[in-house]
């Protein structure tokens, strides 16, 4: 199927002829063609404005065939060069430069989201087309409302190279993972997305990320995206707003890592020399994250308690605080930090300091002790009860969180952990494993847990961890299927788990994470940003670079807000069940867009007929509708860049050719 085609093809849905120079070798002059395409649409090639065909124009300039050869080589050219295509996919799709327009691929992009939520989606381009700019002003409902600024955000989807397989499904070569803003929502400076370049045969895609706010009446907004340069098409967007809102606030706690000089040494000062500037580029880390749903559990990057329990609050309140007042300028309005550990041993002085100035400031629910990661690997197990037991002389309401299994601290005699975080492979294993079956009823009541590079295989870790080929699991790496990114958080839902631990976010900030996130056997364990520097993204601020993955991480947190809010108003077996359809298992957490989708507006109908606003479940959005996409080199099935119609073009001048040599032949052999 053709989507929009840029050579002439007639009767090809989405045609915009390219217009053609006169001839200056003849005194009759054609007509230049002056259609223009509006609304999506565009003339075809032979409705020349009342003109006539460009073959019959040609007829009427000569007799000889060197007047006609530069028609002929105008059309072999256009006939011969695949026409450049825009599509659109769902967000949960991941669009490699070897990905294929599917025959069907769906050219208006249709979203649904609840108020104060984010929805996404790709538009596509398979080239060849240089010079791609892309625009999507805003979006209205036609009665006054409208969404536009800060709440629509187009990213351009640079490109990772990955040297080798991530696990058992993971693939090598060329994967879109960093997303370069257009105008970025941090500082608000235009960014160098666009213009970019598509080859031939390859495609690239641009992320529209669309955030419905706060209030937002319900309803159909519609905006048109406008593509410009080496391809001009227009892309009809719909946004479905349902008549509920999700908290700025996430349901679902995260603690996600990020280290002290992570951000510095990705920005070009591994040392942190400049504490004022380094703070601010800090603080824009934690902000991009809180809008992404993601609690960053170390928001400020020194410890600000004294070994002998003397604080200095002053600059932990001015960095840190607008993140857990939910003051701090994010796009979530009123987005708060969900966990912040005590940053510092687990000592009794060091404990009550974090405890006493949290309690003052109302932001204890989010304080915790980590007392151990994966122990024995960072700590001894005959350590740990120390640790519980200083915590606990210092605020016993302050939770201990140990990177661990029930089972295994029983084994070695550990008591006294709040926050029990197993890795998500020993909550349910595989059948046959040591942990087969569901493990949660072995748990407290709130209990954490994390992925890790167990969900391909780790390498270089130790500790009878390491392995290879694994598949299924939640994951965070780059060359992993895109509903595999967000599976966290529905999977959280339906095994009761009350929060997320990860390990790291700017890993690979020691080096250069635009060239290589290679770590523990695969490509983007524990790096979820890039460091947006003016000569890598353009403008004049150091941003951070969210991550496609990072994104899918927030579609997740935000379905777990659509399944929390179902349960709430009386309808969890059903949200459960719609879970489960989803995602049945630990590892089984490749999806589709469809079943998301699918299952995202049947949440959607539970809570609005709860709140007795009765509404169709039935699912339209890109993400239900959107055909499956390929991973070949080339567009397949019929359409403007099959061989059908460009076999017939190239069959018409190679036709006319021949019939006008013979003409020239019986004049010469008149004469």
């Amino acid at each position: 199927m053709c989507v929009f085609c840029l050579r002439p093809a007639p009767r090809c849905a989405g045609v915009r002829a390219i217009p053609r120079r006169a001839d200056r070798r003849s005194n009759l002059r054609t007509a230049q063609h002056r259609g223009h395409g509006r609304r999506g649409r565009a003339p075809q090639l032979g409705c020349r404005n009342e003109e006539h065909s460009p073959f019959r124009e040609a007829a009427n300039q000569g007799g000889t065939v060197l007047k006609t050869l530069p028609l002929f080589v105008t059309l072999l050219a256009a006939g011969s060069v695949s026409a450049a295509q825009v599509w659109v996919a769902p967000a949960a799709q991941k669009i490699r430069p070897n990905t294929a327009a599917p025959a069907s691929a769906p050219t208006t992009a249709k979203i649904a989201a609840a108020k104060n939520e984010f929805e996404s989606f790709h538009v596509v381009v398979s080239g060849p087309a240089s010079g791609v700019s892309m625009a999507l002003e805003g979006l209205n409902d036609g009665n006054g409302h409208t969404i536009s600024g800060r709440d629509v955000v187009l990213y351009r989807e640079a490109l990772l190279n990955v040297p080798q397989p991530t696990g058992g499904d993971g693939a090598a070569g060329m994967w879109p993972d960093a997303l370069v803003p257009d105008v970025d929502p941090i500082a608000g400076e235009k960014r160098n997305a666009f213009p970019f370049d598509v080859p031939a045969g390859e495609s690239r895609a641009v992320l529209v990320d669309i955030h419905a706010p706060q209030g937002t009446p319900a309803g159909v907004y519609k905006g048109m995206i406008n593509i410009n340069g080496g391809v001009t098409a227009q892309v009809p967007v719909e946004l479905t707003v349902w008549d509920f809102d999700i908290p700025s606030t996430s349901t679902l706690k995260s603690a996600f890592g990020m280290s002290w000089n992570g951000p510095c040494a990705g920005h070009g000062d591994p040392s942190c020399a400049n504490f004022a500037a380094e703070m601010k580029l800090r603080a824009s880390y934690v902000q991009a994250a809180l809008d992404n749903h993601v609690s960053i559990y170390a928001p400020y990057y020194t410890s600000t308690v004294a070994a002998d329990g003397s604080p200095n609050w002053g600059d932990f309140d001015a960095y840190a605080g607008p993140f857990l007042d939910g003051t701090a300028p994010t796009r979530l309005p009123g987005a708060k930090l969900t966990a912040v550990q005590v940053n510092g041993p687990s000592t009794t002085p060091v404990v009550a300091a974090w405890a006493q100035h949290f309690k003052n400031k109302g932001w204890f629910p989010a304080l915790f002790d980590y007392v151990c990661d994966e122990p024995p690997l960072t700590c001894p197990w005959s350590d740990i009860n120390n640790r519980i037991s200083a915590s606990r002389a210092a605020d016993p309401s302050v939770p201990t969180l140990v990177t661990t299994t029930s089972v295994q601290a029983q084994q070695q005699g550990v008591n006294g952990i709040d926050l029990f975080t197993p890795v998500v492979n020993y909550m349910e294993g595989k059948p046959g494993s040591d942990h087969a079956g569901n493990q949660r009823s072995k748990y407290p009541a709130v209990a954490w847990w994390y992925q890790s590079c167990m969900s391909f295989g780790c390498s270089g870790v130790g500790g009878g961890l390491d392995g290879s080929g694994e598949s299924g699991w939640p994951s965070y790496a780059v060359d992993t299927d895109g509903t595999r990114n967000r599976a966290m958080e529905w999977l959280s839902f339906t095994y009761n788990m009350q929060g997320e631990l990860y390990y790291e976010m700017t890993m690979s900030f020691s080096g250069d994470p635009w060239n290589n996130q290679f770590a523990f056997g695969g490509t983007g364990d524990g790096t979820l940003f890039y460091p947006g520097t003016p000569a890598k993204i353009g403008g004049s601020t150091d941003i951070p670079v969210e991550s496609l993955r990072l994104k899918g991480i927030r579609d997740g947190m935000e379905d777990y807000e659509l399944l929390a809010l179902a349960t709430k108003l009386g309808q969890g077996d059903k949200a459960k069940q719609i879970a489960q359809g989803v995602y049945p298992k630990t590892y089984q957490a490749t999806s589709s867009p469809a079943a998301i989708d699918s299952a995202r507006a049947e949440l959607a109908a539970l809570i609005l007929h709860a709140l007795g606003k009765d509404v169709s479940s039935s699912c339209s959005t890109t993400g239900c509708n959107g055909a499956a996409v390929t991973t070949q080199g080339s567009s397949q099935g019929g359409g403007c860049s099959s061989t059908g119609v460009q076999s017939a073009w190239l069959m018409v001048p190679a036709a006319l050719f021949f019939m006008l040599r013979r003409r020239a032949a019986r004049q010469a052999r008149a004469a």
